[in-house]
């Protein structure tokens, strides 16, 4: 495995694309007890102003698992031992709704490296739809424990 080190700061993760399933939110809404009409039922999302359905705030996040089959090369070129990876934060600028059935572009890089006691590594991605129009920026923070 690579060391790492700030060298791979601005470097670039592997693009994909990703077709938000109708299905899929269902299972994230499942999973994180989400009951809110708006994403159930898209009456009562249009009640409120939304087309659709839309996306639940931290459904991106699950997007980079279920539609990146790089991610774990990818940190592994960059020095970073999943199995020592911890999460620190993550944080979301949304621009629009995300909503099923929209094909989307995930894009990310290494906004930042810190080495010390407990590694960190900041990564900013970009989420696009098919007009290229940005729908959200994400940055998380991960921590990579010590040997």
């Amino acid at each position: 495995m690579v060391q790492l080190s700030k060298d791979i700061i601005g470097t670039k993760l592997s693009n994909f694309e990703y077709e938000i399933g109708r299905e899929k939110i269902k299972e994230f809404l499942l999973a994180i007890g989400e009951e809110n009409p708006i994403y159930h039922d898209q009456e009562e999302a249009k009640k409120v102003g939304y087309s659709d359905t839309p996306a639940p705030l931290t459904f991106i996040t699950s997007i980079n698992f279920w539609g990146n089959p790089q991610w774990l090369d990818d940190f592994d070129k960059l020095g970073i031992d999943v199995k020592k990876l911890l999460h620190l934060k993550e944080s979301y600028d949304y621009v629009k709704p995300i909503y099923p059935n929209m094909k989307v572009n995930y894009s990310s890089q290494v906004a930042d490296v810190k080495i010390g006691k407990m590694n960190m590594v900041t990564l900013v991605a970009i989420l696009k739809d098919e007009k290229d129009d940005t729908l959200l920026k994400q940055e998380s923070t991960i921590i990579i424990r010590p040997e």
